[in-house]
């Protein structure tokens, strides 16, 4: 594991809570990552990964609330460590079109079996990783704090912040990064608070949906102001997918002319159930010269 992210590890109070139940664990979960994320990549440095980066915000913010919520704080931040573990599983993003989930949920057990945690704590967190994106009464509180703390650790002015960094390493440019991605970060920022499952994250993410559109809206200005980029932000309803007489509510950050001819876009959308969620589609079109883009993102649960 690289040399930066124990001094950080040290500071945080779960750390220390897990390295005292079980030696060693948090650095071992790191290093599984991190190599995880090495093989995708093909990274050969042996610099940190953003992916642990994130796994260890999420779980020191997993550790505090479940302290708020009278939960386990260990057992919370145990099924943070482990739920972005499946996402490279065997050097792959998204391995054969399957829930990273599962993958997750499988390292976990093979992993603390060996620590000697007792079985059913095991099982609880074996349980919540499998659970951790799936609607409905089958949820544990366990999945519920580490969905809101893996939320609110993207929004703030610490989520813009890294919404930034994974448009570097994705080789986005500023532009790229406002057309086809920006719009997802405000759907998903405008409803923060209905999207918590505790009372505790919802009295964080009032500040932090209020942060985010706030410095998001100042960057489309500036944009337009320092670069010409001109873009609007459409709020809109549009139909889940399956008939259903839900709608949700979305921001789209679209352009208001082409940057190719000037010409005017013209948009179409539709939804659809995907893999692990229902998901928007929007499809723009330049009436003058035909230049195409497409804005793909999962719906939130609650709009």
């Amino acid at each position: 594991m690289s040399g930066h992210i124990p001094m950080l590890l040290k500071q945080q109070e779960f750390y220390r809570s897990l390295t005292a139940l079980s030696p060693g664990l948090v650095e071992r979960v790191g290093r599984t990552i991190e190599d995880a994320e090495r093989r995708f990549s093909g990274k050969k440095d042996g610099r940190g990964g953003f992916l642990w980066e994130h796994t260890v915000l999420v779980a020191a913010q997993s550790f505090r609330l479940a302290k708020a919520e009278k939960e386990n704080p260990d057992l919370a931040a145990l099924t943070a460590l482990f739920h972005d573990s499946g996402k490279f599983s065997g050097g792959r993003y998204h391995a054969d079109d399957k829930p990273e989930e599962e993958a997750a949920a499988r390292l976990a057990r093979e992993t603390l079996e060996e620590t000697g945690l007792k079985m059913a704590d095991i099982g609880h967190v074996v349980r919540a990783l499998r659970s951790l994106y799936r609607s409905g009464s089958s949820r544990s509180r366990l999945a519920d704090i580490v969905h809101d703390a893996d939320f609110l650790s993207k929004f703030g002015y610490l989520g813009v912040a890294n919404f930034f960094v994974k448009s570097t390493l994705r080789g986005r440019n500023l532009e790229s990064a406002a057309m086809d991605y920006l719009s997802k970060e405000l759907t998903y920022a405008a409803v923060l608070p209905a999207n918590m499952r505790t009372a505790a994250a919802r009295r964080f993410a009032a500040r932090k949906s209020a942060d985010t559109l706030r410095f998001y809206r100042a960057y489309l200005a500036e944009l337009k102001e320092a670069h010409g980029m001109d873009f609007r932000i459409r709020t809109l309803e549009v139909p889940r997918p399956g008939g259903r007489a839900r709608r949700a509510r979305v921001s789209l950050v679209l352009p208001v002319s082409c940057g190719s001819c000037g010409g005017k876009w013209g948009a179409d959308f539709r939804t659809e159930k995907g893999l692990k969620c229902e998901k928007l589609e929007a499809t723009l079109r330049c009436g003058a010269c035909g230049e195409k883009r497409t804005i793909s993102f999962c719906l939130p649960e609650i709009a």
